[in-house]
């Protein structure tokens, strides 16, 4: 089974101490939505519980995981989300496409910004 997201808000963010990539149904009361989050600078504790790489929250914190995703590939205007086993586990569907409506520049940006972060945890295709 697939999480399909019809994004009409995308919102692309960084500061010194994280990365954040959301997408969501609706800008200003959102049922549903995809949270990408990168942790720029984790202490030794966050290393220690392994929440040092790519977090991903799909409509709900109780469906998230750390290091849950094997890749990320943008496919036209969209955007597919492959999950490993834990991922899928954790956000209870296999994969996940995310169709932003409109794209805009910010998407690519953020999506770079994940390839170069990866350090080989997952990887990030632009087809």
């Amino acid at each position: 089974m697939n999480y399909e997201l019809v994004a009409r808000l995308a919102d692309f963010q960084e500061d010194d101490e994280v990365l954040v990539l959301t997408f969501a149904d609706d800008e200003s009361e959102a049922e549903h939505y995809v949270m990408l989050q990168y942790p720029l600078n984790p202490d030794e504790q966050d290393v220690h519980l392994r929440q040092d790489g790519l977090y991903i929250e799909r409509d709900d914190q109780r469906n998230s995981c750390y290091l849950g995703i094997k890749e990320i590939r943008r496919v036209g205007g969209r955007i597919e989300i492959y999950l490993t086993k834990t991922g899928q586990e954790h956000l209870q569907t296999q994969h996940i496409i995310i169709t932003p409506l409109p794209w805009h520049s910010s998407i690519d940006q953020g999506l770079a910004r994940l390839a170069e972060l990866a350090h080989g945890e997952y990887d990030v295709s632009f087809q």
